[in-house]
Formats: C-alpha cells, structure tokens, sequence
C-alpha cells in the first residue's frame, strides 16, 4: 500500500482511489448494511487530480445521505471520460441516501457557486464541499468543479468535472 501523499496538492486518480477504498472498507465493516462500488475507467488511474477531495465528498454522502437511512444502502464512485469534453473527466458519487432536506439543494448551489466570495470561517457542516470546490478551482481552473443532481430512485450525486492531466514520469 502507497503511503499517503500528504506534501502534494495533485497525486494520481488511483492513489485518491486507494485512500478512499480504506476508508470505505473501515465504514463498512462498521455498518455491515452499508455497500460501496467503483466503476472506474482503467485509462484514468494515472490521471492527477487534487489531493484529498474523494473523501469529503463521500462522507457527506455518509453523514448527509444515509446516516438518516441507518446505514443502509450503497455508495458508487463512477470516474469515466466526460461525454462532453475529451480533455476532462467526470467523478460521480452517487448514493442512494435521503436526498436533499427542504431548501437545502437552493443553500449548496449558491455555495458552489459563489464559492470565492464565502468566508474563510464558514459556519455549519458545508466546509468539506467547499474546500473541495475551492481546491478543483485553483487547481483545475473554473471551468471544473463540484455540482450535485438528485437521483430519480432516491439520493444524489456529487460530481466532479477535472481535467485529463496525466502524471509525468519521474527522472
């Protein structure tokens, strides 16, 4: 197992992927009705995106989503070529929780999208998917980010929109 890559702001898709699959292995154990899957695309593992960001975003899905449900239901990561542009990826967290609470989807968009006119301090349990979009901004450029949808059957899905940058070899 790769150690974590603390000092770097980009690492590869699979190193991110690593870090995610331990602890979603540790929430499983934890909550043995809780699923995770990973539909990635082998192309992509050596693609770098920002340090850290998979996390934050699955557990709210976690906390936010299927903590109201006791932990019962499932969390899929999806990484695939956006259909859209060939020079960017989409990342999907997709999960089948409770989905947003009344007049919270309104409160999260205007976040994500004025997200550098917001206080360094924020107030509430919104700083994870904050610094996750301030980081793809300043990494990625504004064109990426961070948006959610809801899912018909129930839950939502964060996704992440970075580019296809791949890790150069070392010397």
């Amino acid at each position: 197992m790769n150690c974590v890559k603390v000092d770097r702001q980009m690492v590869a898709l699979d190193d991110e992927l690593e870090l995610l699959e331990a602890y979603m292995e540790l929430m499983c154990y934890r909550y043995p009705e809780l699923v995770c899957s990973y539909d990635i695309d082998p192309d992509l593992g050596g693609v770098l995106v920002p340090n850290f960001i998979l996390q934050p975003i699955v557990e709210n899905s976690l906390l936010h989503g299927l903590k109201n449900k006791g932990y019962r239901g499932e969390v899929r990561i999806v990484a695939q070529k956006s259909e859209q542009q060939d020079d960017r990826m989409e990342i999907q967290v997709i999960d089948t929780g409770s989905g947003f609470a009344e007049g919270a989807k309104a409160k999260i968009e205007e976040l994500l999208l004025h997200y550098d006119k917001q206080a360094p301090k924020l107030e509430g349990n919104s700083i994870g998917i904050l610094n996750v979009q301030k980081r793809i901004k300043l990494l990625c450029g504004r064109d990426c980010g961070l948006w959610y949808t809801e899912n018909a059957a129930g839950g939502l899905t964060a996704h992440l929109l970075l580019p296809i940058t791949e890790e150069e070899e070392e010397k």
